[in-house]
């Protein structure tokens, strides 16, 4: 018999993922992630986490993660490439959002993409394409099939992504803008799981910024899509 969770993260082993399951535990949430055999899961044993192996290249994988949590909501925020080089960014989300059309079709996403997605592409800066470019546009794949589906679906496109503590301080905007395009990973975590809870929130793709008074260079890290 599955045991029902309020929440299902894919890519939850690090980074802003990693966020996501520590801020769902502190609202008193319980919580899943998939995770690799490879991965480090020490951080989400000692939350509590229920870890779920799989590999989101495996649409089976991502359908067997789905019934034996069951969960209410379920956000993935997977990025990057594995060991072989390869990218998750599309075939991985598209793994999860036809796994939930095959199995649990009335459960809500969250999909975790990134600044200059979809039609903020065409005003992302030469230097953001070529460094970013790869990965948005593979994001931009799962984004466009997630919009297509009949799921109730929802997308968050965060800034750049630095280490320092979370402040609470953040701006959810159904456009970017040119201000506030770094953030802590806390406070996107903290944006999406507000996202998440909002009806009104459904169907519409929202930028993750942090606070236009604040001076980007102040971080001193690279824009990150994860």
């Amino acid at each position: 018999m599955a045991n029902p969770h309020d929440l299902l993260i894919f890519g939850a082993s690090r980074g802003l993922g990693l966020c996501l399951a520590k801020a769902s535990v502190q609202r008193g949430e319980k919580v899943a992630a998939m995770v690799r055999a490879e991965s480090d899961c020490r951080a989400l044993s000692v939350l509590g986490i229920t870890l779920i192996q799989g590999d989101a290249f495996s649409l089976a994988d991502c359908i067997s993660a789905l019934e034996q949590t069951q969960p209410r909501r379920v956000i993935s925020v997977l990025g990057g490439k594995n060991a072989a080089g390869r990218r998750i960014d599309a075939l991985g989300n598209l793994n999860v959002i036809q796994a939930l059309e095959a199995s649990m079709p009335a459960t809500r996403l969250l999909l975790g993409t990134s600044l200059g997605c979809g039609e903020q592409w065409d005003g992302l800066a030469e230097a953001a394409k070529r460094m970013l470019g790869e990965a948005i546009l593979a994001k931009n794949e799962a984004e466009q099939y997630l919009k297509q589906s009949a799921l109730a679906w929802m997308i968050a496109r965060p800034a750049g992504l630095s280490h320092q503590q979370g402040t609470g301080q953040y701006r959810v905007l159904a456009q970017r803008d040119d201000a506030g395009n770094y953030l802590p990973r806390a406070d996107v975590a903290e944006a999406m799981l507000a996202i998440l809870d909002q009806d009104e929130r459904l169907y519409q793709a929202w930028t993750i910024l942090g606070p236009a008074q604040v001076d980007a260079t102040q971080h001193g890290n690279e824009p990150e899509t994860k």
